[in-house]
């Protein structure tokens, strides 16, 4: 961890709902097989009690999202009782009510916001993270840090008019004449971003006032997040590319383009193994041997 020499612990911050417990336990043991001992925490909602249990055994600090309010009259009710506070409280207290009516991968950065702000002090560096798509070759934090915000390209090959969904959620979010503006952009992806503690502030609390004032509805996220970065809102980021990228997002990578060492571990364009895979169900067959190298016990 280059780019600070403050020391305090990292920690990873995630969120688990439902679904198939093995791609849970996939990114927890490959985590723990890196030797990784800083921080992880889970937002985490309709988990099975053998998953929870499987959680703390390995040592995952667990958070209950809030309850969910969906309901639309609800959500316009308690943007109106925010909008009451006074001035220095309400653009905080704008973030912590949002978590109780934007749908979960939108209000997790609210959920972030709030769990850093008071645990302020304890940690330098964050990772924020997909789970059920995830896992790792390496300790996540033992890369070079180009900057305080660290993000990653996906697939060369694409840019944001080739990808329907990212287009899709900026037009939702910022309408057509922003996304036009934005077609030609490479496509950044928001399911891994590593930051210094102030970048990572800096950074949720940007992209929730964002989510606040698009009135976010469920997976733009990834939208918000092209928009910020495209348009350098952030002090200070750097987005790596596949030749030095220390995590490979391959949901839009032919499997042919994945490399592997002579293990059966994924490098990157440079050779070196990545620390980092998201998005690898489309290639489970072509990854069995790496998954099967970082989940083994050692």
């Amino acid at each position: 961890m280059e780019a600070s020499t403050k020391i305090m612990k990292p920690i990873i911050l995630g969120i688990a709902k439902g679904g198939d417990p093995g791609d849970l336990k996939t990114f927890v043991l490959s985590l723990r097989k890196t030797g990784y001992d800083g921080d992880v925490c889970l937002f985490v909602d309709d988990l099975a009690p053998e998953t929870l249990h499987f959680l703390h055994e390995h040592r995952v600090q667990l958070q209950a999202f809030p309850q969910r309010y969906f309901v639309q009259t609800r959500r316009f009710f308690l943007r109106f009782v925010v909008d009451l506070l006074p001035k220095k409280l309400r653009d905080r207290g704008q973030i912590s009510f949002s978590q109780y009516y934007l749908k979960l991968n939108d209000a997790r950065w609210a959920c972030y916001f709030d769990f850093l702000r008071a645990t302020r002090g304890l940690y330098s560096h964050v990772m924020f993270t997909d789970v059920k798509d995830v896992f790792f070759q390496r300790q996540p934090f033992d890369f070079e840090w180009k900057s305080p915000f660290c993000s990653f390209y996906e697939d060369p090959a694409f840019v944001i008019r080739d990808e329907p969904h990212t287009s899709g959620w900026i037009r939702e979010g910022y309408g057509p004449q922003e996304t036009e503006s934005l077609l030609a952009k490479r496509v950044i992806c928001s399911g891994v971003t590593f930051a210094e503690i102030d970048a990572a502030m800096e950074y949720l609390y940007i992209i929730c006032q964002h989510m606040i004032r698009i009135n976010a509805r469920g997976l733009v996220d990834q939208g918000v997040y092209n928009y910020i970065l495209h348009r350098q809102l952030l002090k200070s980021a750097f987005i790596y590319d596949y030749p030095e990228t220390p995590v490979l997002h391959t949901g839009l990578m032919a499997t042919e383009k994945l490399q592997f060492d002579e293990q059966g571990l994924v490098v990157n364009g440079s050779g070196r193994v990545v620390n980092v895979i998201h998005q690898y169900f489309k290639h489970r067959k072509a990854l069995a041997r790496c998954l099967e190298l970082v989940t083994a016990p050692a």
